[in-house]
């Protein structure tokens, strides 16, 4: 008899919500077992916030200096990095990893201040990131795809930049291609994604009741392109995750294989943010949510359609190593 497939490895929502140099615990939250733990920060981390994550347990995180530090929560190994010094241009952005931070041809990025896109390299000896100003609509999110780096605009475009390195063997970004997809501005938080091969643009729309309550829903849109001569782009939305689990985050969003039977308490064609808290099918007709305001999971009835936000602090999703 065949052994059944070993279950997927699935992220952890952790809040970084006490930030005293003296605490080193965290609350985390896992949403296969629908339960929370507390956690011990590695030394490396104790009065850091959180700034971005890597698959494995990596995560970028700040102190109040704004240097950046590379640790891995799980083992407390941290990286050296030469350009730690975030000072002048850190706009509360996420930080991305290109590929595993163990690597020396790493790429760091981050949208900064100035709406420009900001690199170094892991194993580069120099001590400060370089920088490129995007001369066009605002940079909104950004994330390395096939081994290139796209930033989505406030106008649902695409921007391909192409890195290479200088004299100084610094990352250096060019834009490649702007793809004019074009739309209103966005008024929500959006993010870009990888969603079964293809890039995504997933939206988290707010609205307010008659009763001053806050609610959400999401779209999604995959990219394709138009079956014409100029091979237009342009965002399709789509109605289903399929096999995938998403999990939506403001420093880190990845879509996820699922098994039919779901993996614990995550399912399939699910969203996981991770300020709203709260599990529903994505069609909007699940009939639980799952609150985590008060460090418990107690399940409550939703309405078909919007979400119900849970006032808690902001939590980052992070995705352990295969123990």
């Amino acid at each position: 008899m065949a052994r059944p497939a070993p279950l997927p490895t699935l992220p952890w929502l952790i809040f970084d919500n006490d930030r005293d140099d003296k605490c080193n615990m965290r609350r985390v939250y896992c949403p296969e077992d629908d339960g929370f733990l507390r956690f011990p920060l590695p030394k490396a981390l104790f009065g850091k916030s959180f700034a971005g994550t890597h698959d494995g347990g990596w995560v970028a995180a700040l102190g109040d200096d704004k240097h950046l530090a590379i640790v891995n929560l799980f083992s407390g190994a941290e990286v050296p990095l030469h350009a730690k010094d975030m000072t002048s241009f850190y706009a509360y952005k996420k930080v991305i990893f290109s590929e595993s931070p163990t690597s020396s041809r790493c790429i760091l990025a981050t949208i900064t201040t100035r709406d420009s896109i900001a690199l170094c390299r892991i194993g580069c000896p120099v001590k400060r990131w370089t920088a490129k100003i995007f001369n066009g609509p605002r940079l909104i999110d950004i994330v390395f795809y096939n081994g290139k780096l796209y930033a989505l605009t406030d106008l649902k475009d695409l921007v391909k930049f192409k890195i290479g390195v200088n004299k100084d063997s610094r990352p250096v970004v060019t834009v490649e291609l702007h793809m004019q997809i074009g739309g209103r501005p966005f008024k929500w938080a959006t993010n870009i994604v990888e969603l079964h091969g293809k890039l995504a643009m997933v939206a988290k729309h707010c609205f307010y009741d008659n009763t001053y309550r806050k609610h959400f829903f999401f779209h999604i849109f995959v990219l394709v392109d138009e079956s014409t001569k100029e091979n237009t782009p342009k965002w399709e939305e789509v109605t289903t995750l399929g096999d995938c689990a998403l999990f939506f985050g403001r420093m880190w969003t990845k879509a996820l294989c699922v098994p039919a039977a779901g993996c614990g308490g995550v399912k399939r064609s699910a969203i996981y943010a991770d300020d709203v808290t709260y599990l529903t099918s994505f069609d909007g007709h699940g009939d639980c949510v799952f609150p985590m305001g008060n460090g418990s999971s107690e399940h409550a009835t939703k309405f078909v359609g919007p979400y119900t936000c849970c006032h808690v602090p902001c939590g980052m999703w992070v995705l352990p190593p295969d123990f």
